[in-house]
């Protein structure tokens, strides 16, 4: 079986063994870092859609899954901002239905000041959100956003989120 949205189990120094979900096509992102692993972003949006149905990510993972494999967490994660995709909240659920794994996110936070992108995260077990500046300076010359990001909206939003999220969150921070 081919895998086109399951990768992994890869080693982390912080979620041990994590099985990686990645929602979002290659290089869509909210952000184009100057760090970026993967390279230069080729969408730079904040527009969400429907990239991946729950259908498509429960065929592959029940499939990973049945192999046995030691898991410490199923990561979103991936090649593009995972957030984007409209569907990670009932895709979280689906997840959490059929394996007690605990669910990861690594997101980079830009579209937490959104109700709907807090509330489809609310699922996971852990998210690890990003925050590399606090001015606008610093933030458009690291992270390079859409033109509509503001970073004073953004820190906004990981307030709200932090008070409602049952779950843990665990801040990273990029020194460049």
């Amino acid at each position: 079986v081919k895998l086109n949205y399951i990768f992994g189990p890869v080693p982390s120094r912080r979620l041990g063994f994590s099985l990686g979900v990645d929602i979002v096509p290659f290089k869509i992102c909210t952000l184009d870092c100057v760090y970026c692993q993967l390279g230069r972003t080729t969408i730079k949006t904040v527009k969400r859609g429907g990239f991946v149905t729950p259908k498509d990510i429960l065929d592959e993972l029940s499939y990973v899954l049945d192999k046995g494999q030691r898991l410490d967490y199923i990561t979103f994660s991936g090649s593009g901002e995972p957030t984007l995709n409209s569907n990670i909240g009932e895709i979280i659920k689906t997840v959490k239905g059929i394996t007690n794994t605990p669910v990861a996110v690594i997101t980079n936070g830009t579209l937490l000041y959104q109700k709907g992108v807090r509330e489809a995260l609310c699922n996971a077990d852990l998210v690890i959100p990003s925050l590399d500046a606090v001015t606008q300076e610093v933030f458009d010359r690291i992270n390079r956003p859409h033109s509509s990001l503001r970073v004073d909206q953004i820190i906004e939003g990981l307030k709200y989120f932090g008070r409602e999220f049952s779950g843990e969150i665990w801040r990273e921070i990029m020194f460049v």
